[in-house]
């Protein structure tokens, strides 16, 4: 058999719209990319002149480069290698061929397709099979649980209104309290299992909505000096489950207020209009940020970055929204901030 030995036409190599091409070299034990092109650097943050002539430790950071520079050595000891790989929030899968002239590795050809969307439904699955086993599991203790806690409450009040020795009272008053919390974590686990149950759809001032919201709020960030500040341009007017969205934006100012430093710092709300259809909301804090090997795990349930965080208020607040046929944005940088955008529709499908 002979050698591969021709003329490569690139061109016919690129996927339209969706990936790149790329070639490199093996020069003093080192890989040096010879060529680059395709539509979807761009979305990457990249382009041919801070790749060409270079090698992967020169424009990735350390730990990608070494595990793609072990694909990149497989590939020039003549075998084809596929990988997955990410760049700037892309995701995508290339393909590695060698090119072999008298039985030699002389080059690779390296071709590249966009899989965002495929990794982005992939985790959705996975993250609804996952709300499935929460659903399964709310739905077979929550009834459970709710019975003997409503007896704990009810003779803990009656203990309460007739105890003699005073000193006994701020224990049931915490015993109170703390049966109220898991009340509260067992309809969150109901509203997990079937959110649909619990669904109000009516017109809605949502300035009012963000206004009572940061008020309610105020005296939690006060005791931090910490100031939320709203700004919108117009009066808005939404199709959405009022108490539910309540729970949302208080749910994810708690978060910011706790995850921002004491004394002279201020929250952010935005409340803006995106053409006719929806709007966004738009909670921005300068706090701690969250490191990525958390922010990757956010809406998983039972994962909490707090230390006695039940980790089912993001999901439920990532689940109302859903139901709101809208989306949620975080992005965040350690030390720096988070910023979370919610956008919604002004009305939904099937709701007048």
């Amino acid at each position: 058999m002979n050698d591969q030995k021709c003329k490569v036409d690139y061109e016919q190599f690129i996927p339209r719209e969706t990936g790149f091409i790329f070639k490199f070299e093996k020069k003093d034990n080192t890989f040096i990319h010879t060529f680059i092109e395709g539509k979807l650097l761009g979305k990457m943050g990249l382009c041919p002149e801070l790749i060409e002539g270079k090698t992967l430790f020169e424009f990735l950071p350390a730990e990608h480069a070494l595990r793609k520079a072990a694909f990149y050595e497989k590939a020039w000891n003549g075998e084809h290698v596929n990988y997955e790989g990410s760049i700037g929030g892309i995701h995508y899968l290339a393909v590695l061929n060698p090119v072999l002239q008298n039985g030699v590795t002389v080059e690779v050809i390296g071709t590249s397709i966009d899989i965002t969307k495929e990794k982005t439904r992939e985790k959705q699955v996975q993250q609804m099979e996952k709300l499935s086993v929460v659903g399964e599991l709310a739905a077979g203790i929550a009834h459970e649980i709710r019975n003997p806690l409503t007896s704990l409450k009810g003779f803990t009040k009656i203990i309460k209104e007739s105890v003699s020795d005073q000193t006994l009272l701020p224990y049931l008053d915490i015993m109170l309290d703390e049966m109220d919390r898991i009340n509260e974590i067992v309809n969150e686990f109901m509203f997990i299992a079937k959110p649909s149950e619990h669904v109000n759809f009516q017109q809605t001032n949502f300035n009012k909505l963000l206004q009572e919201c940061i008020h309610f709020m105020a005296p939690q960030a006060n005791l931090k000096s910490i100031e939320i500040e709203l700004n919108s341009d117009s009066e808005v007017f939404l199709n959405c489950d009022r108490k539910q969205m309540k729970q949302v934006l208080i749910n994810l100012l708690q978060n910011s207020i706790e995850a921002t430093e004491d004394n002279g710092h201020f929250i952010e709300v935005r409340l803006e209009e995106m053409g006719t259809d929806s709007v966004s909301v738009t909670i921005i804090d300068k706090g701690c940020g969250i490191e990525d090997s958390r922010f990757n795990r956010l809406f998983e349930p039972f994962y909490s970055t707090k230390e006695k965080g039940t980790g089912l208020g993001l999901i439920t607040c990532k689940r109302i929204i859903d139901l709101h046929q809208g989306r949620i944005d975080i992005k965040s940088k350690l030390g720096e901030g988070t910023t979370i955008r919610i956008c919604l529709p002004r009305s939904l499908d099937g709701k007048s």
